[in-house]
């Protein structure tokens, strides 16, 4: 065996769950929606996430499917990400079965130590300038990469 403990767990997540999941293997942000979202939806959340210092592609974006909560649990925890984001109601349903915890919408929670916020419908906030400020709004809840205060 070869690697770290953190990138045998990785690429274990990506051969039990890949075809869940797209975009960055090793994302500091885990996208969650119940269904892949557009490419315009991919692109503003990674955008987001560059001005919160995290880079480009940070995201690794998980469509769960037919996956339980107990699955999801086990795929999220094996990519480790630094923050989640879940992109709907569905999906936020889903993880806070997952981590047995209420996962708001419109807010910002912990989800063992990592920062997590849920839109009811990320898609819909694109589509005027006021409703992206909004979802911007809610994106900068997430912690800012590399900040102490943080």
């Amino acid at each position: 065996m070869s690697g770290n403990k953190y990138e045998v767990a990785l690429d274990e997540t990506w051969e039990l769950f890949g075809q869940y999941m797209s975009g960055t293997r090793a994302g500091l942000c885990c996208v969650i929606s119940s269904e892949p979202l557009s490419e315009a939806a991919e692109k503003a959340l990674d955008s987001s996430l560059a001005a919160l210092g995290y880079g480009h592609d940070a995201c690794t974006f998980v469509a769960p499917g037919d996956l339980d909560q107990q699955a999801l649990f086990v795929l999220i925890e094996g990519l480790d990400p630094i923050c989640i984001v879940a992109a709907d109601g569905k999906s936020a349903a889903l993880l806070g079965q997952a981590y047995h915890l209420a996962v708001p919408s419109g807010k910002a929670t912990r989800l063992l130590g990592r920062t997590a916020v849920s839109f009811l419908d990320f898609e819909s906030l694109l589509k005027t300038p006021q409703d992206k400020q909004i979802a911007w709004a809610l994106l900068k809840k997430l912690p800012r990469f590399g900040d102490k205060r943080s």
